[in-house]
């Protein structure tokens, strides 16, 4: 197949370089976990690209490079000037320039500010805008594509704008599936767009010349943790044990005094328990959890009441806990007086066995009663309230496998914790999503071509391009990882070298619900750095 021969235009600041001058030139073009860069090795004939000399070249200039055959000779790269380098011998002179793309301007700044509830492509624009100075419009078209996200609270200090994109980025979804790429186009423009939404109008056939084709197992996860917030609790209804005297997972007695159901004094729910004493030393109420319900404080390592009283007694708690062979740990604490509601939340479990006195052999994983004790002075009366009595401070999980992964690559675990799940089935959807992007092998292509003619349209990273290779049985899209362009003026070729890869897409966790919840379509995101 015979193609015309490569054809170059350079720029570098105000100096145009003939084609003439260029020994090599390379354009490595990348997206989303690179910038693109470039290199040139120019003929540097009676030193006229020196310091000195009639065109000198500097670092800090902008410029472009068009790379193409025939009568295209599209834009490849905006360039930044990084590097000169003089090469020189008795008898020749060559400059070696080389930089990146104006990408590098994402370098520059770094960024110490919050967003609260703001969409991402509202984040990366006010990046550009206020951080970079990348200009994200195209003869009045917005590059700087929608997403389904919203971040609820991103904050940062001294970041540097590049990791903030790339994180909002990572996290961003579209149409239900999770992922947006973004690269700085050849004219010197932002694009942010949806993984795998741009299709390369280049064709590939027949123009292969070499290929390497692999799969990579590196990746493969065939069992997922996720953990969510460290909030589940015992009972999962916080005020379910102090809404009835018999709730489902126990009763409420009098150790001391006489034990009621309130309606008319509560801070949470409709209802609180309400403890009278009448000429007693102290009231005491007492939580017994039904067989099979006590609670594993090392799993849940929390414990939070909220009492009232009146001022008849003199503030001083104690709670106790009994566990099944009614050993007891005691912590005793102050509240105020007058009838408010005073949180207390307090740590619980073997780590945290310094906030009580503990009887020797009480098992922290067998908790069978809670008491709660208002003291007086000396003899009194009066009432007490106890309201949102649970164990806390557990985090949601779900663990998910894929079986036939494991018999075909081994047993290949992630852990991962969220800090935006709220519940064990928010777990479960993120772990299935998870599980289905990582459960196979990636596949992996490096092409190499000289006869690929791409016209007025080059080749960018992060669209898709289909490739067919009937001996290795490939006939699919893959994603421009990154693109290469090397002219060597000696043999007068232009050699273009791609990376594609091609992964399950990591579809948005919310298409697992979409049965039972609509409103996953509007997601609510606190994203991380990577």
């Amino acid at each position: 197949m015979s193609v015309d021969i490569p054809k170059l235009t350079i720029a570098l600041g105000a100096v145009g370089i003939p084609q003439s001058d260029a020994v090599e030139a390379r354009v490595h073009l990348g997206a989303t976990k690179e910038v693109s860069s470039w290199e040139l090795l120019l003929q540097n004939w009676n030193s006229k690209y020196s310091p000195s000399g009639a065109y000198p070249l500097n670092v800090g200039q902008d410029g472009y490079i068009c790379i193409g055959r025939g009568a295209n000779v599209p834009q490849i790269i905006t360039t930044r000037t990084e590097s000169v380098k003089y090469e020189s011998s008795s008898t020749e002179n060559y400059v070696r320039v080389s930089g990146r793309c104006w990408g590098e301007k994402l370098f520059r700044r770094v960024v110490t500010k919050t967003y609260a509830n703001q969409k991402g492509e509202a984040i990366v624009k006010d990046l550009l805008d206020y951080f970079s100075g990348i200009s994200h419009n195209r003869g009045g078209t917005e590059l700087v594509e929608d997403t389904d996200t919203t971040f609820t609270l991103l904050e940062y200090e001294n970041t540097p704008v590049w990791d903030i994109l790339r994180a909002v980025a990572a996290a961003s979804d579209k149409a239900g599936v999770i992922g947006y790429d973004f690269r700085v186009a050849p004219d010197g423009k932002f694009e942010f767009f949806a993984r795998n939404s741009k299709t390369s109008p280049v064709s590939l056939s027949e123009k292969i010349e070499v290929s390497e084709y692999c799969k990579d197992i590196h990746r493969v996860r065939n069992k997922v943790t996720i953990y969510g917030v460290a909030d589940k609790s015992v009972p999962l209804d916080k005020d379910a044990w102090t809404e009835s005297l018999t709730p489902s997972d126990g009763s409420w007695s009098a150790t001391s005094g006489t034990v009621s159901l309130d309606t008319n004094v509560k801070m949470n729910g409709s209802a609180s328990i309400k403890l009278y004493a009448q000429n007693l030393y102290y009231g005491g109420a007492l939580f017994t959890l039904n067989s099979g319900k006590e609670v594993n404080t090392n799993l849940y390592p929390l414990l939070n009441v909220v009492i009232a009283r009146d001022s008849t007694f003199d503030g001083n708690v104690t709670l106790d806990l009994f566990d099944t062979a009614s050993r007891r740990a005691l912590h005793e604490y102050q509240i105020g007086p007058n009838n408010k509601w005073f949180q207390h939340q307090v740590k619980v479990g073997s780590v945290n066995a310094d906030n009580w006195q503990v009887e020797s052999g009480f098992d922290w994983t067998q908790i069978k009663q809670i008491r709660v004790t208002c003291w007086f002075a000396g003899v009194g009366t009066g009432n007490f309230w106890v309201d949102n009595l649970f164990f806390g401070g557990r985090r949601y999980s779900s663990t998910q496998e894929d079986s036939v992964s494991q018999s075909a690559y081994g047993l290949r675990e992630l852990v991962d914790t969220d800090e935006e799940l709220y519940s064990d089935n928010e777990c479960m959807l993120r772990a299935k999503a998870v599980l289905a992007n990582l459960k196979d092998p990636a596949e992996y292509l490096t092409i190499r071509s000289t006869v690929i003619d791409y016209g007025a349209t080059p080749l960018l990273p992060g669209d898709k391009i289909n490739v067919v290779l009937p001996n290795e049985n490939v006939n699919a899209y893959f994603r421009i990882l990154s693109v290469e362009y090397f002219v060597d003026a000696k043999t007068q070729t232009l050699e273009i070298t791609l990376e594609l890869g091609r992964e399950t897409p990591l579809l948005a966790d919310y298409l697992y619900a979409l049965r039972s919840k609509t409103d996953h379509l509007s997601r609510h995101k606190v994203a991380r750095m990577i």
